[in-house]
C-alpha cells in the first residue's frame, strides 16, 4: 500500500513538473513577466488608436455588481485555479472545469500579448493561463479589462463601446434591461434572427436573485420593449413586445 501511495505522489509530481515546463515554457503563452508589465491602467490586449478606457471606479455600480452576478458570482472568493484539481473535479462531477466567465474571458484576451496566440488551447492551458493571470493582475484589474475589452458585436469592444453601438446612449443612462442586454451580448456577441427575450430576462434574474434590483424593478424590465439601433446613425426600433 505504501509503495503504491509512493507511486502515486511520485506521478502527480511528475504531471505537476510537466505541466509547468509545457505550459510554462514551451506552450508559448505569455509569461508572468509579460502580464505583470501590462499597465495597471488604460488598454490591456488592444492598442486601438482613440480607445478610452473607463476605470472600474467610474463604471455604473449596478453594471460591475450585475456581470459579477451573471458571468461569476464568486470571482472576488474564487481560490482555485488548479489544473490538476480542476480535472479532478471533472472527473468528480462528470462535468468540465467549472466556468470562469470573467476570468476566462480576459486570460483569453491576454493571450494576444504573445502574436500568434489566436488559436485554440485544450481545457488545461486555459485552466494554466487563467492561474497565471489571477496571480499577476488584481481582481479588480481583471473585471475592468472585461467591461472595457470584451467584444459585444458590432464592432464594440467594452461595455461603453456597446452601450453607444446598440442604444447610442452612455453607461450611466444605461436602464436595467439594457444592462441586461449587454451582459447576453458578452456570451453571444453574433447578432441572431431576433433577440433571444429569455437570456435577457434569465439576465434580469440574476441581477434580482443578487438582491441587486427589486421584484418590481425586474418586472418593470422584463416587460419593457427593448429599443436597439438598426445601424449606427439609425432609429431605435422595438424587437420584442
Amino acid at each position: 500500500m505504501l509503495a503504491l501511495v509512493s507511486l502515486a505522489v511520485i506521478g502527480l509530481l511528475a504531471i505537476s513538473a510537466w505541466l509547468v515546463w509545457h505550459y510554462g515554457y514551451s506552450f508559448g503563452l505569455p509569461t508572468e513577466a509579460q502580464l505583470a508589465a501590462v499597465s495597471s491602467t488604460g488598454s490591456a490586449c488592444r492598442t486601438d488608436p482613440g480607445r478610452t478606457t473607463i476605470p472600474l471606479a467610474d463604471m455604473p455600480p449596478l453594471l460591475r455588481d450585475a456581470v459579477i452576478a451573471y458571468e461569476q458570482p464568486d470571482f472576488y472568493d474564487t481560490w482555485s485555479l488548479n489544473p490538476i484539481a480542476e480535472i479532478a473535479l471533472g472527473l468528480g462531477t462528470g462535468r468540465g472545469p467549472r466556468p470562469f466567465g470573467i476570468i476566462q474571458s480576459v486570460a483569453h484576451c491576454l493571450r494576444l500579448l504573445n502574436p500568434g496566440n489566436d488559436r485554440q488551447i485544450d481545457p488545461i492551458a486555459t485552466i494554466y493561463f487563467m492561474q497565471r493571470v489571477t496571480r499577476s493582475l488584481s481582481r479588480n484589474r481583471i473585471l475592468e479589462i472585461y467591461l472595457n475589452e470584451g467584444y459585444l458585436g458590432r464592432d464594440a469592444y467594452g461595455m461603453a463601446a456597446g452601450a453607444e453601438a446598440y442604444f447610442g446612449k452612455p453607461l450611466a443612462d444605461l436602464d436595467i434591461d439594457e444592462i441586461a442586454f449587454l451582459m447576453t451580448r458578452a456570451r453571444r456577441p453574433y447578432p441572431s434572427r431576433t433577440f433571444d427575450t429569455d437570456s435577457r430576462n434569465h439576465a434580469i434574474d440574476r441581477m434580482q436573485t443578487a438582491g441587486l434590483i427589486s421584484d418590481a424593478q425586474a418586472a418593470a424590465a422584463k416587460s419593457r420593449p427593448l429599443l436597439l439601433k438598426d445601424v449606427p446613425g439609425a432609429q431605435a426600433r422595438p424587437i420584442n413586445q
